[in-house]
């Protein structure tokens, strides 16, 4: 799976941009355009903190309502 395409997508279709993401799942900017650009590789699939951090936040969740 492509996980960076994936999150590109989920925020295209959310309205939400790399800023929203980063302070959604307190992390810098920085490391969010790492992320997309594959520069750094995503979390371990066992490190489920910024999965939660964002999901909390409904950034992520499926209701997360549209900008």
């Amino acid at each position: 799976m492509d996980v960076c395409l994936v999150i590109k997508q989920r925020l295209e279709h959310l309205g939400f941009d790399q800023k929203d993401l980063a302070a959604a799942t307190d992390v810098t900017e920085s490391y969010i355009s790492q992320l997309l650009t594959r520069k750094k590789l995503p979390p371990a699939p066992d490190r489920t903190d910024s999965c939660r951090a964002a999901n909390s936040r409904s950034l992520l969740s499926s209701s997360a309502p549209k900008r």
